[in-house]
């Protein structure tokens, strides 16, 4: 099994309400796990944002089958009291599969929260690559604690292709 990490590339929804920091883009600033350098926040409830993500490092034709989608995230409470809550979902190809994160309340770590293992796009079919070409995830404020996201990335499982090179090597040359 091989594992690739798709990272965001475009926002939108609720976007003057997530504040981004110090990026100039929200999907800058969740592209990578770096803490307080750059994340996005908020404390306004029930507002989110929406993430598309970069097309797949690997090419098609060098996959077999995709076993899984994970989300990959981290996140942290401002408050040193209270949790702050976010609702992570899928929003394409297949909307759903919402859970909720509870980020750390002691308004300090950045803590790592990985979403369930998805083994279908839709609960019954299979991963397909215009899955992984079409990927977005939606983030909704639960509550008014402010949070602070810095990390919200997919990790894809998936089956190498095998390819035949027992032509190539009894080839006569």
């Amino acid at each position: 099994m091989a594992v690739m990490i798709l990272l965001p590339n475009a926002t939108s929804g609720h976007t003057s309400h997530w504040i981004d920091y110090p990026a100039t883009t929200h999907h800058d600033a969740l592209d990578d796990d770096n803490g307080d350098t750059s994340y996005v926040y908020t404390a306004a409830n029930l507002r989110n944002i929406t993430l598309s993500y970069a097309n797949p490092s690997v090419a098609e034709a060098d996959i077999a089958s995709i076993t899984s989608v994970q989300f990959q995230s981290s996140g942290r409470s401002t408050d040193r009291s209270n949790p702050s809550l976010v609702d992570i979902s899928f929003a394409a190809p297949t909307a759903g599969f919402s859970e909720t994160c509870s980020y750390d309340s002691n308004g300090v770590n950045y803590e790592t929260i990985n979403g369930t293992v998805r083994t279908t796009s839709d609960g019954s079919s299979a991963w397909t690559y215009s899955d992984l070409e079409n990927l977005q995830m939606k983030c909704t404020k639960n509550g008014t604690v402010q949070v602070r996201l810095s990390y919200l990335a997919l990790s894809v499982v998936y089956v190498e292709a095998v390819t035949d090179n027992a032509i190539f090597f009894g080839t006569n040359f």
